[in-house]
């Protein structure tokens, strides 16, 4: 048995197309062979059994040229008959969308999503522009929901009169100062010290100047050099042109502007 399916290939007959054979059992038969020995017919009995050749390009042509007529009726009965529970249940165009949004999420490089609707196109025979208004991308929808809940908000009219009051009491109004618009109108006046006093009332008057005469106020806080602009003491430096003091960028930005007597 073992010899009758084990068969060496033959140079002269070789086939490479040819790359599986088989011995098909079912139709072995047996013929007489006629062998000549020393000028005598002897007859033998040997079975010859019957090869099957699997053509690997015969294969690809079957595949590739066999049109849809060709499959088997029992499978194309029961894909037209899926299609037909499909169309009854849902419409062409959940059918077009659930088709897409597979093949979206089933596509391993992004850069080939554009590519969807002319395969779903030649794949379903219809025109690529039905598919796209029939369709939304997967990377669209996160932007359609966003753009939809922006369209259905509801804003409440800041003129509207409520039936009932609060009773938190309203938050105090903040005053637009600006102080730096209100300290380079004040430096650029220069000012003296003694007309800023005439401006004061005689109460302000008296404590300034007690605090300034008092000696032991001195003596709890010793001598300190503070900025010629803000009257901080943090950082100190000097310009260079007046040797005025500055503690910061903004104050010598400002010394530039209105003190500096050099500029």
């Amino acid at each position: 048995m073992v010899n009758s399916l084990v068969e060496e290939i033959d140079k002269r007959t070789y086939n490479p197309n040819v790359y599986f054979t088989s011995a098909d059992p079912q139709h072995r038969t047996y013929r007489p062979n006629k062998v000549i020995k020393n000028g005598q017919t002897i007859t033998t009995n040997s079975r010859s059994v019957k090869r099957i050749n699997y053509s690997l390009a015969d294969m690809e042509a079957k595949l590739y040229n066999q049109r849809p007529t060709d499959v088997d009726f029992g499978s194309s009965t029961s894909d037209s008959n899926n299609k037909m529970m499909l169309m009854d249940k849902f419409t062409q165009q959940e059918i077009i969308q659930s088709k897409r949004r597979f093949m979206e999420l089933d596509t391993e490089n992004i850069k080939d999503l554009n590519e969807i609707p002319n395969l779903l196109s030649s794949l379903t025979g219809l025109n690529k522009d039905k598919i796209d208004s029939n369709s939304v991308a997967v990377s669209n929808t996160g932007a359609d929901s966003s753009s939809r809940s922006n369209r259905h908000r509801f804003e409440i009219p800041k003129t509207i009169h409520l039936s009932y009051r609060c009773t938190r009491p309203p938050r105090p109004k903040r005053k637009n100062t600006n102080r730096i618009v209100a300290l380079k109108k004040t430096l650029v006046t220069k000012r003296t010290l003694h007309t800023y006093f005439d401006t004061l009332d005689s109460v302000t008057r008296s404590i300034v100047l007690n605090n300034v005469y008092n000696k032991r106020y001195f003596k709890v806080l010793p001598l300190i050099t503070i900025c010629s602009i803000c009257g901080g003491y943090d950082s100190i430096s000097s310009c260079v042109r007046c040797s005025n003091k500055i503690c910061s960028l903004r104050c010598y930005k400002l010394h530039n502007e209105t003190r500096c007597i050099h500029r």
